[in-house]
């Protein structure tokens, strides 16, 4: 009778590991890679950043210094903003742009490391973030 009843937890047991055995690949992948997906280049100081809903695409941006031009476009089904932080605090503040709005914005921007965020409610928190390296 132990026997038995040993069974049903050896079948829950093998798909319980396979499922652990795949979270530590993919854990282990991108703690190799730095856990980050790669930084997009600016083409031509021109940026084009995609608005969806609790995430900014791309989420890394990498650019010359001098006049950077955001492309702006909230796919997302919810409105959003688009905030650029640096040393020298805000650089850029744009108000809501809403669901299938576009928007262009040029600033000139010093060399440094600037954050990308929606200052809507929590939506940094939810993942409306990301960075932008000028050199």
């Amino acid at each position: 009778m132990a026997a038995q009843m040993a069974r049903p937890r050896a079948r829950l047991a093998v798909p319980a590991a396979g499922a652990l055995a795949l979270a530590l690949v993919v854990a282990g992948a991108l703690a190799a890679r730095g856990g980050e997906p790669p930084a997009v280049r600016a083409n031509d100081g021109r940026i084009a950043i995609a608005m969806r809903d609790f995430r900014f695409e791309p989420q890394r941006v990498r650019a010359r210094a001098g006049n950077l031009t955001f492309e702006l476009h909230n796919r997302g089904r919810l409105a959003h903003t688009f905030r650029v932080l640096g040393k020298e605090g805000e650089v850029i503040a744009e108000p809501s742009l809403r669901p299938g709005e576009r928007r262009t914005v040029t600033k000139r921007l010093k060399r440094g490391r600037y954050r990308i965020f929606d200052a809507l409610s929590n939506y940094e928190e939810l993942g409306m973030y990301g960075s932008l390296v000028v050199r």
